[in-house]
């Protein structure tokens, strides 16, 4: 394994620099250290024999036929025998195998005659030649008969109670016709289990960014005949292409959060070197683009370092105006760093900007600076020293003319590179409330972003403190997806959404009222979404001692009921008294 890990080095450092590979292999060494306990929480978490025994006995009033649907490749004995034997023990039994081998020989056959011979639940098909991997699963599609398909690799493996689980969901949730699970990697030898992928419930703009959804998957056959067979142009990224025109036309999606799919990390797979099937990254661009086109929307695909990652830059509908607003009362000189900074990325020319400050006498040596001023029209609101300046604002916002408002942090010294092309472009999407970008330090440590509800009691920030260059738990820290919240540090959101969601609430602790803004914006139906393209960095500040804060008494009252579930947008999984998305608690 380590020569391996060698050779994908190697060849991740020729394609992207040794720069990059520094972090990526760093991050991987904090990332295990971070889930070196996994497997113990693994096997600890699993069902009893006697819990097995009872699920087998148990009898479901929805018992719906699924069809497992495995297409086959010379797939090595070893692996096949664990996989088949994965799906007969499973602990809900009504269920078909059905296995098409496009191997060119009949190499499998005796091994599968065997099985065959043991259960009639598999149906198997050698076909007379091999139709690549989209071809061989539309020939095992075909062969299926349940109520709901699933699509399981010829060399991975199932937990054996994966399917009782699906079926359970079922029970409440009958409406549902496309479902996933949590997975992690298994060794070739299956003696360790390793990287698990805890998910959030369905999130569009994150699928956008990778198919994060992947295995386990169960499909609804309905929606499976609607949507069409898998399609050979998208081969390596074939089941991205088809997730994503499932998604185009139900929006009845579930998750189970629970890793019940074991995805084999071998030498020829994707799961143990991406660059063994590099045409799949290009293929998965091509998917994505397809699926844009399809909904009508206009956006740049950008492919990342990591190969099945991708950034989407939304072209502008139009160029409104915007009005940034500082909410700080920043010095003379932190004001110019500012400044300078906005002015040299100022390639979006439509914005003014808006401060708000306590009483002229306290702050003459800034308004002379202003009075000087003229690269960028600056307009100021007086405030007392009580004030909230947050609820101050919401009862300007009303008399301005810009179209969009964009908070930022008035420490900010430096922006990042089309920062303001970059949150207008999905902050004028259709059904988008607020977008937020991501705040560094001057010591380059993540200090503002997107927030976990519950995370560190309330409203914590994810990835808080990771440094500049790491990219995060399955490079999230740098994907666009939905949260609940954001930080109101780089926050932007039309003036129309703001204005009708009551803007900022004098009902919440000053700190929480950017929470609350977003929480009210999605009360509206509209999404809030993170773009950590749009990158700000705060000036050196001086800090005094870190006082303990205090839970926002307020707040917590007021979203109660809310704060009660979990954040779908995380996972049940993932502690919440830590910012990396490491497990929590281990079973005891």
């Amino acid at each position: 394994m380590k020569s391996d890990d060698a050779k994908r080095g190697y060849h991740y450092a020729k394609s992207y620099g040794v720069g990059k590979l520094y972090y990526k292999a760093r991050e991987r060494l904090e990332r295990n250290g971070l889930e070196k306990n996994y497997q113990d929480w693994l096997f600890a978490g699993r069902p009893s024999a006697r819990e097995k025994e009872l699920q087998r006995g148990h009898q479901f009033s929805f018992r719906p036929l699924i069809s497992i649907v495995v297409p086959l490749y010379r797939t090595p004995e070893m692996f096949l025998r664990e996989m088949v034997e994965s799906v007969l023990a499973q602990t809900y039994g009504n269920l078909e195998l059905c296995l098409a081998d496009g191997s060119g020989d009949d190499s499998l056959e005796p091994l599968l005659s065997g099985y065959m011979n043991q259960d009639a639940r598999i149906r198997y098909r050698r076909l007379p030649e091999n139709l690549g991997i989209s071809g061989n699963t539309n020939e095992a599609l075909r062969m299926a008969t349940g109520a709901y398909v699933a699509l399981l690799d010829h060399d991975d493996i199932l937990e054996e109670y994966a399917l009782f689980e699906v079926v359970n969901l079922l029970q409440d949730r009958p409406e549902l016709e496309l479902i996933y699970t949590d997975e992690d990697k298994v060794s070739p030898d299956s003696a360790t289990f390793f990287r698990p992928h805890f998910k959030p419930d369905y999130n569009p703009e994150l699928l956008r960014s990778n198919n994060y959804i992947c295995h386990f998957l169960i499909i609804k056959r309905e929606l499976a005949e609607c949507v069409g067979s898998f399609r050979g142009e998208f081969d390596g990224a074939q089941d991205y292409d088809f997730i994503l025109r499932c998604v185009e036309r139900t929006e009845k999606i579930g998750h189970i959060p629970q890793v019940l799919y074991h995805w084999r990390c071998s030498e020829d797979s994707t799961a143990g070197n991406a660059g063994n099937k590099s045409y799949a990254a290009e293929a998965g661009k091509r998917a994505l683009e397809a699926h844009l086109k399809r909904c009508g929307e206009e956006a740049r695909v950008d492919c990342l370092d990591n190969p099945g990652f991708y950034r989407l830059h939304y072209t502008l509908l139009t160029v409104p105006k915007v009005c940034i607003v500082l909410l700080g009362a920043p010095d003379t000189g932190k004001l110019r760093k500012f400044l300078k900074a906005v002015s040299k990325r100022r390639t979006y020319t439509n914005f003014e900007m808006l401060m708000l400050l306590d009483m002229p006498k306290k702050n003459k040596t800034i308004l002379n600076f202003i009075k000087e001023y003229r690269q960028i029209p600056i307009k100021v609101v007086y405030c007392t020293g009580a004030c909230n300046k947050f609820v101050t604002f919401t009862s300007l916002a009303e008399k301005l003319e810009s179209e969009y408002l964009l908070f930022l942090d008035s420490r900010i010294g430096t922006v990042g590179a089309d920062y303001m092309e970059l949150l207008l472009g999905y902050a004028q999407r259709a059904g988008v409330g607020a977008v937020g970008g991501r705040v560094y330090d001057n010591n380059l440590r993540l200090r503002y972003g997107a927030r976990i509800m519950g995370l560190n009691g309330q409203a914590g920030v994810a990835f808080e403190g990771l440094k500049a260059g790491y990219t995060g738990y399955f490079h999230k820290a740098i994907l666009q997806q939905d949260y609940h919240a954001l930080s109101g540090q780089a926050m932007m959101v039309s003036r129309e959404s703001f204005l009708k969601a009551g803007g900022f609430s004098e009902d919440v602790e000053g700190r929480m009222c950017d929470v609350d803004l977003c929480l009210k914006l999605e009360r509206l139906g509209l999404r809030n979404v993170y773009e950590p393209g749009a990158v700000f960095i705060l000036q050196k500040c001086r800090e005094g001692r870190r006082k303990a804060v205090r839970p926002a008494v307020q707040f917590a009252k007021k979203w109660k009921d809310f704060l009660k579930e979990p954040d779908v947008y995380y996972n049940p999984n993932l502690s919440l008294k830590d910012t990396d998305f490491r497990i929590g608690e281990i079973y005891q």
